[in-house]
């Protein structure tokens, strides 16, 4: 067996590892002494209920839960409309053949619902006689299950979707600015370094974060969701005022400096900006109302009247991107304290 994955494996994801093993382990266990305890039919739908049922986040888990009621119900549903009206095997076949398809179908868009294919066959290959009663006691074993799982995840070690959210905005901020940092340097030197790893780690984080966003339960989620807009208007920003950087060999500033001298202080103060956001340190008012004037300031020396209609043009673009910085650095210090 290759293990050479280990050493990939990051901290946050050993962590996530480590408290989705834990929590599972003792959802099974505790689920199993009480349903013994209770004296309940269904052990095993029982345990893989509050086993499968458990997500990374509280959030997650409430959303499984949900997804893993529905699905049993509906498949419950379907195995009991196709054999009690269809006798024989045919009743069997057919209720297999619709469950497995409309319940498979469902999970391509909502995973949660494969849960209900285990429902769906239980009840198809089950005795006509005892139908009914399977199907009520089927849904209290993985009802009760579904809750021991949830109370599990609030318990023990809990991690809210809401903070896991944070964690990848934040995880996000940290790609920005090394980027910012290697395409400032780039118009500095001749030979550029890439940044292709790094676009591809926001990609991630950023996307990891809108998912997780969509878990959030018990809080508005709407200021979390601008926060994370807020990130990626930041990091187009930086494509902006790169690509005019590449692309201009005239000044921008009545003639006195290029484009990456009239922004080295823009961009050396916006790096400390988003440092401290990203590792949780607070941003003063007025350190982010001296930043909008150090852009106010960087883009009223910007000429703008020149004869040459593609340096007008870069300039203008310039200041667009300026303005995004400053927009996109207020409206996440803003949401951050916010939340």
């Amino acid at each position: 067996m290759d293990f050479k994955f280990i050493k990939n494996i990051s901290k946050d994801q050993a962590k996530d590892a480590t408290r989705l093993a834990l929590q599972s382990s003792l959802a099974a266990a505790v689920c199993y002494y009480l349903m013994v305890l209770l004296n309940m039919p269904e052990r095993f739908v029982g345990i893989l209920s509050a086993v499968l049922v458990i997500e990374p986040s509280i959030g997650n888990t409430f959303q499984q839960a949900k997804g893993r009621m529905l699905s049993t119900v509906v498949g419950a549903l379907i195995g009991i409309v196709f054999v009690v009206l269809i006798p024989w095997q045919l009743g069997v076949i057919l209720s297999l053949l619709f469950s497995m398809f409309i319940i498979n179908g469902i999970a391509s868009f909502k995973p949660e619902w494969r849960y209900g294919v285990v429902a769906a066959a239980a009840l198809a290959l089950s005795s006509e006689a005892d139908k009914f009663d399977l199907v009520v006691e089927r849904l209290l074993s993985i009802g009760f299950g579904v809750l021991v799982g949830i109370v599990i995840t609030f318990i023990v070690w809990p991690d809210k979707a809401e903070n896991r959210t944070l964690r990848y905005v934040r995880k996000a901020l940290k790609n920005t600015l090394d980027r910012f940092k290697i395409e400032f340097e780039n118009t500095r030197e001749s030979k550029n370094k890439t940044t292709s790893k790094i676009n591809d780690n926001f990609s991630t984080n950023i996307n990891q974060a809108k998912k997780t966003s969509n878990s959030i339960t018990f809080q508005d989620s709407g200021k979390i969701k601008q926060l994370i807009k807020s990130t990626e208007k930041l990091f187009n920003s930086i494509t902006i005022i790169q690509r005019v950087a590449e692309k201009s060999d005239n000044n921008i500033s009545n003639g006195e400096a290029g484009i990456e001298q009239n922004s080295e202080k823009v961009i050396e103060k916006a790096c400390e900006i988003i440092e401290k956001l990203a590792n949780k340190k607070q941003v003063e008012e007025n350190e982010m109302s001296n930043f909008s004037d150090l852009i106010d300031t960087t883009k009223s020396n910007i000429n703008l009247k020149t004869e040459d209609k593609q340096t007008n043009m870069l300039r203008s673009t310039f200041m667009f991107g300026l303005t995004e910085v400053k927009d996109s650095l207020q409206s996440i210090n803003k949401n951050l304290k916010e939340l």
